[in-house]
C-alpha cells in the first residue's frame, strides 16, 4: 500500500525543484551572455599587441633619424662632435640604442612534467622572481646590457606578475624566456647562488636551464623615457 505524503514535504520539494531549476537556468544565461565579451576582450587584446608592436617600429624609426641628424651635425665643428658624443654615450647608458657584443644567453623554461599536487604545481614553472634573480646575477656578472625576450631593461624596467603571465616593461612574454646579457662573464655567472639553485631544480622539478657564451645583440629600449627637466642649449 502506498504511503502519502504529508503536505508540507510536498511543498518543501516542489520549491527546492524550482530553485535548481531556476539557478540552472541562471547559469546558463550568464554563460551565454559573457561568451561575446570574452571574445571582444580577446580581439580587443590582439588590436592593443598589434598597436604596442607598430608604435615599437615607430619609436625606432624615430631614433634612427635622431642618430642620423645627431651624426650629420657632429660633423660641422669639434664642439658638435664633443656634443654628439655626449649624446652618445648618455643613449648608450640609458639604453636607446641596440648593442651587439661578446657575452651570455641564458634559457629558461616551465618543466614538462606533471606536478604530484596542485599544490606542488608552482615549483615547476618559471616565475618573475627567478627572472629577477638571473638578471641581478648577470649584472652581478658584468653585464653591460641586458634583454629578456628582445625587451631591452633599462634602471626603471619592472619584470613582474600578472597571474600566471610574467610582464617585462609592462608587455606581457611568453614562455621559454631568453636572457641575453652583453659583458656578463660565464664563470662568474655560473657560480652565482642562483645559476648553482637552478642547477639544482633542473634535476629535481625538470625546469629548463641553459647558458651559453657567444656574440649577443640586445635591441634598443622603446618604451616611454620620461623628461623630468630640460636645459636650452
Amino acid at each position: 500500500m502506498r504511503r502519502a505524503q504529508p503536505p508540507l514535504l510536498s511543498v518543501a520539494c516542489a520549491v527546492l525543484g524550482f530553485l535548481l531549476v531556476t539557478a540552472v537556468t541562471s547559469a546558463r544565461d550568464v554563460r551565454r551572455a559573457a561568451a561575446p565579451r570574452k571574445g571582444e576582450l580577446i580581439d580587443l587584446i590582439q588590436r592593443r599587441r598589434s598597436l604596442v608592436a607598430e608604435q615599437d617600429e615607430a619609436v625606432h624609426a624615430l631614433r634612427d633619424e635622431v642618430g642620423a641628424a645627431q651624426r650629420q651635425v657632429a660633423r660641422r665643428s669639434a664642439l658638435d662632435r664633443v656634443a654628439a658624443d655626449e649624446a652618445a654615450e648618455l643613449a648608450m647608458q640609458a639604453g636607446t640604442v641596440a648593442l651587439e657584443g661578446k657575452g651570455l644567453t641564458v634559457r629558461l623554461k616551465d618543466s614538462a612534467r606533471e606536478p604530484s599536487t596542485e599544490e606542488d604545481a608552482a615549483a615547476f614553472r618559471i616565475h618573475d622572481t627567478d627572472l629577477q634573480l638571473v638578471v641581478n646575477a648577470l649584472f652581478a656578472a658584468g653585464a653591460e646590457a641586458v634583454a629578456v625576450n628582445d625587451s631591452r631593461l633599462v634602471a626603471t624596467t619592472p619584470i613582474r606578475a600578472a597571474g600566471d603571465t610574467i610582464v617585462v616593461n609592462f608587455r606581457p612574454l611568453s614562455p621559454p624566456y631568453t636572457v641575453s646579457a652583453i659583458g656578463a662573464d660565464r664563470r662568474a655567472f655560473e657560480g652565482s647562488d642562483i645559476a648553482k639553485r637552478f642547477q639544482r631544480w633542473t634535476g629535481l622539478f625538470g625546469l629548463g636551464f641553459s647558458v651559453q657564451q657567444r656574440n649577443v645583440s640586445v635591441p634598443a629600449y622603446s618604451g616611454r623615457v620620461a623628461i623630468t627637466s630640460a636645459q636650452p642649449s
